[in-house]
């Protein structure tokens, strides 16, 4: 069995490695004492290998089967020259809603963010304001001279 040399996946070649071992009429404990592995795993690994082969013990690296969207850069371009150019608040989900109707596809909010950050656009965020607060006090806390008026 050379297919393991062929291999570059590091845990799929101690994969291989167990079931060979197995194979050849080694003890599964004693197969698990020599790789450092539980017996859960190896006997896993022997329920992989024998519904789906050598394939089926490949790692699975996770993310999206299709990959990560690629987003056209002219499109956060155009809002920022949109956003500067109209003024105001504009939030990230205003912006996304912009986009949606402009070029009819949806980005998600953190990408639109990410994006903007790169284009280095800063991110503000409303702040509270004491509904009840004393405005002279207010006032006087902004200019830095903070008095009991």
């Amino acid at each position: 069995m050379e297919i393991k040399n062929k291999c570059s996946d590091e845990s799929q070649k101690l994969k291989l490695r167990a079931i060979i071992n197995i194979k050849k009429g080694k003890k599964v404990k004693q197969v698990a004492e020599e790789l450092l592995v539980s017996r859960q795993s190896l006997s896993a690994w022997q329920r992989i290998y024998n519904n789906k082969g050598i394939e089926g013990l490949a790692t699975n690296k996770g993310g999206r089967p299709e990959g990560n969207p690629t987003w056209d850069e002219k499109i956060f371009s155009a809002v920022t020259k949109h956003v500067e150019k109209t003024g105001g608040y504009w939030s990230v989900p205003l912006m996304q809603k912009w986009i949606e109707e402009k070029y009819s596809k949806t980005i998600p909010l953190q990408t639109i963010w990410y994006h903007l950050c790169l284009l280095e656009f800063s991110y503000k965020s409303a702040r509270p304001h004491p509904y009840k607060g004393d405005p002279k006090r207010q006032e006087s806390f902004k200019k830095g001279a903070l008095s009991n008026a």
